[in-house]
């Protein structure tokens, strides 16, 4: 474990680790700017928000023809399913459970995709044959248990009245899920295009899906029915959680292991937690403060240990 940790911190001062950490911190306050976008259907934010990400990195296009002719039919399948469930369903998910704002806090739905590595290491097993242990069967239950009381701080979902705290507390590990088992696909394409290549790619690809989503689900919305300040917001959730996040998210993954991303993507649920505090003005029971620091202690030490393999 202190050899883990002594590559770890190594490996952050190269520089690239801290891209990512910029991403996770410009993700924490994504999820608060799509909070004020409440009556936009989240399968209509994502559309709009990768359509005007799209328009900002088009000129780049051109540049990426080349490598595009060279991607193998495998690496057009895992570019598709990284855009299709990382950027689409992941997004559509992320943001309905942002909508629950009366039945879930933003900080806790942000908490629980510290989830993911769960998934990341079970797909890396699947995919890169990683072989299971004990220690990982034990750790991925400790976090399961955490998350369920950081969403259900009174030990059982409110469901008197209405399912709202269990509907926003699976929208929120849908996401998590999504996100968790494309970390793998997306390091593996990376290996075969340019991280500017990748980003500009998974945009294009989310565009049509997205729509695709909002029509399947009945939630198309009408362009006159956007406000000027909801424009707004959408772009900058375009520019800054998108554009500016996704390129720095890929360069820093190109050159770091999955297992050190994995670790540093805790700037997101730290920059949350205090969004969710001194913005919102959420607290967090007793309850959920304890299984929030057990759940990020727990993929922290579930992170490391990966990493002395």
């Amino acid at each position: 474990m202190k050899k883990a940790i002594i590559v770890y911190f190594y490996r952050m001062r190269k520089g690239y680790a801290f891209l990512i950490v910029l991403a996770g911190i410009l993700w924490g306050f994504d999820g608060l700017i799509r909070r004020y976008l409440v009556g936009i259907p989240p399968s209509t934010i994502v559309f709009y928000v990768y359509t005007i990400g799209f328009l900002i990195l088009s000129p780049l296009l051109p540049r990426f023809i080349k490598e595009y002719k060279k991607m193998s039919k495998k690496d057009w399948i895992m570019i598709i399913t990284i855009a299709v469930l990382s950027g689409a369903i992941a997004n559509i998910l992320f943001t309905a459970a942002l909508a629950q704002v009366n039945y879930i806090n933003y900080s806790v739905v942000i908490l629980l995709q510290q989830i993911r590595p769960v998934f990341t290491i079970l797909l890396a097993a699947l995919v890169l044959k990683e072989k299971f242990n004990r220690r990982y069967f034990i750790l991925a239950f400790v976090a399961l248990f955490s998350a369920y009381f950081l969403t259900f701080p009174e030990f059982k979902p409110h469901l008197i009245g209405g399912n709202g705290e269990l509907k926003a507390a699976f929208l929120a590990l849908g996401a998590a899920a999504m996100w968790g088992s494309t970390i793998v696909l997306s390091k593996m394409i990376l290996h075969k295009l340019s991280y500017l290549a990748a980003v500009t790619l998974r945009f294009a690809i989310v565009i049509p899906t997205a729509f695709i989503f909002s029509l399947l689900l009945g939630q198309t919305y009408p362009i006159s029915a956007i406000t000027s300040t909801q424009w707004g917001y959408l772009i900058l959730i375009a520019f800054f959680s998108n554009v500016v996040s996704f390129v720095a998210y890929y360069k820093g993954l190109q050159k770091t292991e999955v297992k050190i991303a994995t670790f540093a993507e805790f700037a997101w649920p730290v920059s949350a937690a205090l969004i969710g505090f001194f913005v919102l003005k959420e607290r967090l029971t007793l309850i959920q403060s304890i299984a929030a620091v057990v759940l990020i202690g727990d993929i922290i030490v579930l992170s490391l240990s990966r990493q002395e393999k």
